[in-house]
């Protein structure tokens, strides 16, 4: 397979960066949130789960509007060529091969879409949460609460799908994490 040698611009290593570091802190600090509206915990989950809801819709934003390697039109999870491609990687993977691909193609893209979802369900859901928070018995606070919990369950796997696909990568001697990470002034 070809050698695939890009890099990420600024504003995307911006929108990858703030949405890994407030979901993340969002993640880590739900517990707090179990106080209820009104403590310190809940407002700290709840502002750093509002943060990456700022990051997700740019770059949801990006995703229709910025430049080609970026869109969702090239990426997307219900493509049968997107399919095709993640089950030739795996199919790699199952021989200790790590597959090389595109930006966005086959198991990393399916991997990036499912990221993706699950960010801009949980901000939806705890947007939700935000601004039904003034009756917590409400039946659609119950169901978005619900809704919320399921996402949160999914947050992990992800995680480790994700970073451990960069880690298997950086195993392999391709430290893919280098092309989001590395900052530079020709950035």
């Amino acid at each position: 397979m070809a050698n695939h040698d890009y890099t990420f611009p600024l504003h995307a290593k911006v929108l990858h960066s703030g949405m890994a570091i407030f979901g993340v802190t969002a993640y880590l600090t739900a517990e707090f949130a179990e106080d209820g509206f009104g403590s310190s915990g809940y407002y700290l989950h709840a502002y750093l789960g509002l943060s990456l809801t700022a990051f997700i819709v740019l770059r949801i934003i990006r995703g229709f509007s910025g430049p080609e390697p970026m869109r969702f039109s090239g990426w997307s999870p219900f493509s049968t060529r997107q399919w095709s491609l993640a089950l030739q990687d795996a199919r790699s993977l199952i021989k200790l091969i790590v597959p090389e691909r595109g930006m966005h193609e086959g198991l990393a893209g399916l991997t990036q879409a499912f990221g993706l979802a699950i960010f801009c369900w949980m901000g939806l859901t705890g947007t939700g949460l935000f601004l039904l928070d003034d009756n917590p018995k409400a039946t659609l606070f119950e169901i978005v609460e619900e809704l919320h919990e399921i996402g949160e369950s999914l947050i992990p796997l992800y995680l480790a799908l994700h970073v451990g696909s960069v880690l298997v990568h950086s195993m392999a001697g391709k430290p893919i994490w280098q092309r989001m990470w590395k900052f530079s002034s020709n950035d």
